[in-house]
C-alpha cells in the first residue's frame, strides 16, 4: 500500500477496510424529507400569525435566525445527518448523533446512536492533541478492541467520511456557510417562504420553510431548504438539492438544549473518561493509610 507511507499503518488499514465497506453497500433506504400538515403542535391562528411575519420579510427573518444561533455559548442536542460522499458519491443512510458544543474553547463531542453504523464517538478541543480529531470506531479491526485514534480537522472529508470538518459544526456556522453562498451569489439567488411544515408525519415540530436557490453555474447542488423551528427560532432541518431534486445532503438539529453547562470532562471519549477515572482511583489507593 504505496498511498499508505507516512501515515500510521494501524490508522491507514482501519480507513481502507471502512472505505470498502463504504463503497460497497447500497443506495439510502431513506431519506430526511419533512412534510406539509396537518400541524397538530400549534393552534392555527397563531401558526398563520407566525408564518405571516416571515412571509413579510424572508431575508430579515433569515438574520433573525443567525442572530440566535450566534447567541448560543453552549449546548446539547441530536444530531442527524444525511450525505453523499465518498469516492462514488453515494448518498448514506441517515445517521443519528449524540452532541455536545462549545463555543470558548471551540469544542465538538460526537456519539453515534444507531448500532449499525461504524463509527462510535469522536471529540475535538481547539488547540489541544496537536489541534487532532480523536475518534474510536464501534469495532476493532480484525476483531481487535477498537482504539482510539488521532487525525487532522480535514482527514475525513479527504478520504470521504464527512462533507465538513468538525471545525464547521454548529447551529451558528451552518447559518455562516448560508450566508457565505448568498455573498458569493452576489444578486443572483432567491429566497421564498413555503409556508409551514414538520419533520415528519408523526411529528408535532412546526417550522418555517425557507427554500433558497443559487447559481446553478456556482453549484452543482444549488437549492438549499431551511427548516425553522417556530417556537425558538433555531434551525431544525437543511436540506442541500440539486435542481432535479435529488438529496445531496441533509441535516436535522433536535432536543436542543442551551441550558446544559458542560465542563473538560464533556469533550472527553468514553475510553479516555474510564482512564481517567482508573487512575484517578490507583491515585486514591496509594494515597491511602
Amino acid at each position: 500500500m504505496k498511498f499508505c507511507v507516512g501515515l500510521k499503518s494501524r490508522w491507514c488499514i482501519w480507513l481502507v477496510a471502512m472505505i470498502l465497506v463504504s463503497v460497497s453497500g447500497c443506495a439510502a433506504k431513506r431519506t430526511i424529507a419533512p412534510v406539509a400538515g396537518p400541524l397538530n403542535g400549534i393552534a392555527p391562528e397563531e401558526a398563520d400569525a407566525r408564518a405571516e411575519i416571515v412571509r413579510k420579510d424572508p431575508r430579515a427573518y433569515l438574520h433573525k435566525v443567525a442572530e440566535k444561533c450566534r447567541a448560543l455559548e453552549q449546548y446539547t442536542l441530536t444530531f442527524t445527518r444525511q450525505e453523499r460522499r465518498g469516492f462514488f458519491r453515494r448518498l448514506h443512510d441517515p445517521e443519528a448523533i449524540a452532541c455536545k458544543f462549545r463555543r470558548e474553547p471551540f469544542s465538538v463531542y460526537m456519539k453515534w446512536l444507531d448500532p449499525d453504523i461504524k463509527y462510535g464517538e469522536s471529540t475535538y478541543v481547539a488547540g489541544e492533541q496537536e489541534n487532532k480529531v480523536r475518534f474510536v470506531p464501534r469495532h476493532g479491526l480484525f476483531g481487535l478492541p477498537p482504539r482510539v485514534t488521532r487525525v487532522g480537522v480535514q482527514t475525513p472529508v479527504i478520504w470521504g467520511e464527512a462533507r465538513y470538518p468538525i471545525t464547521d459544526f454548529g447551529l451558528a456556522r451552518m447559518m455562516e456557510r448560508t450566508f457565505d453562498s448568498i455573498e458569493r451569489a452576489g444578486d443572483d439567488w432567491t429566497i421564498s417562504y413555503e409556508g409551514l411544515s414538520k419533520l415528519s408525519d408523526d411529528s408535532d415540530r412546526v417550522m418555517h420553510y425557507l427554500r433558497l436557490e443559487f447559481p446553478p453555474s456556482l453549484y452543482q447542488a444549488p437549492i438549499q431548504e431551511l427548516f425553522v423551528d417556530v417556537e425558538t427560532d433555531l434551525p431544525a432541518c437543511t436540506r442541500v438539492l440539486y435542481r432535479s431534486g435529488a438529496l445531496e445532503a441533509a441535516y436535522v438539529w433536535s432536543d436542543v438544549d442551551p441550558t446544559a453547562r458542560l465542563t473538560d470532562d464533556d469533550f472527553l471519549l468514553d475510553a479516555e473518561r474510564q482512564q481517567r477515572h482508573q487512575e484517578t482511583q490507583a491515585t486514591t489507593v496509594s494515597d491511602g493509610p
